[in-house]
């Protein structure tokens, strides 16, 4: 399996990419980013790097500054894959409407218009496009909260695309809780989130995920459940909320 993975500097599109890197039957991983891998990331097999981007034998970076536009080279690369993980996204916190809406839809909807004027995938075998969205979303697009909104319209134009492409696209979106940085790599809070929030993380972490456990999950756990969608190991779903999302990982072990 060829996977694409975008936002692959973010705490979820890391542990994204951690797990498609540590699992066998991936044969390749392109990440498509705005910029290419900070060194402080350590990757399955490898060690830090001081002043270099990290590598692996089975990634590609392509550096890709505009995702409102994809040159005919990389539309071409895009379709030599089996599946793509989305997990491009920001804060909407101090965002304007406009700039998120642009972020969140407008590069995801840009992304998906390549996938109908290539033609990507058969109704025999799907390309899989596999959405990070978020707990909360609201899919009628009418909270006052400006990601649940904004998200649930990327997450309806995903669907629709899948409805619309007579099989040859298959839509998984997954609604995380609140996820905790790698407990295995701790340079990644030290990089990913602020002071605040790594005193947050520290102090309410273990109450948070024990008292509502529905609420919270793992990068981890982010990553073995966006992989297992992109091989088509779920179904048709389409939405797994973060309690189901838990359920189905814990029914791999049993």
């Amino acid at each position: 399996m060829r996977v694409l993975l975008t936002g692959a500097t973010g705490a979820a599109g890391l542990g994204v990419l951690r797990t498609l890197l540590a699992d066998d039957s991936v044969n390749h991983v392109t990440y498509l980013g705005r910029r290419v891998l900070p060194s402080w990331v350590v990757l399955p097999g490898t060690t830090s790097s001081s002043n270099a981007s990290p590598t692996h034998p089975k990634l590609t970076t392509i550096e890709h500054k505009d995702f409102l536009t994809y040159p005919s080279s990389l539309q071409d690369t895009i379709t030599e894959h089996d599946a793509c993980i989305w997990a491009l996204g920001i804060s909407a916190v101090g965002m304007t409407e406009e700039k998120y809406t642009e972020i969140t839809v407008g590069y995801f909807d840009a992304f998906l218009a390549v996938l109908k004027e290539k033609g990507v995938g058969t109704p025999e075998k799907p390309f899989r496009v596999v959405f990070v969205s978020s707990q909360g979303v609201d899919s009628k697009e009418k909270s006052s909260a400006l990601f649940a909104r904004v998200k649930g319209r990327a997450e309806n134009n995903l669907l629709k695309a899948a409805e619309e492409s007579g099989g040859r696209l298959k839509a998984t979106i997954m609604r995380p809780g609140y996820f905790f940085p790698s407990k295995e790599h701790p340079q990644d809070a030290q990089n990913q989130r602020g002071l605040s929030m790594r005193i947050a993380d520290k102090v309410l972490g273990r109450p948070f995920s024990v008292i509502y456990p529905s609420g919270a999950t793992t990068v981890e756990q982010v990553g073995q459940f966006a992989t297992e969608a992109a091989r088509g190991r779920w179904g048709d779903g389409p939405i797994y909320e973060n309690t189901e999302m838990k359920k189905l990982l814990k029914s791999l072990r049993t």
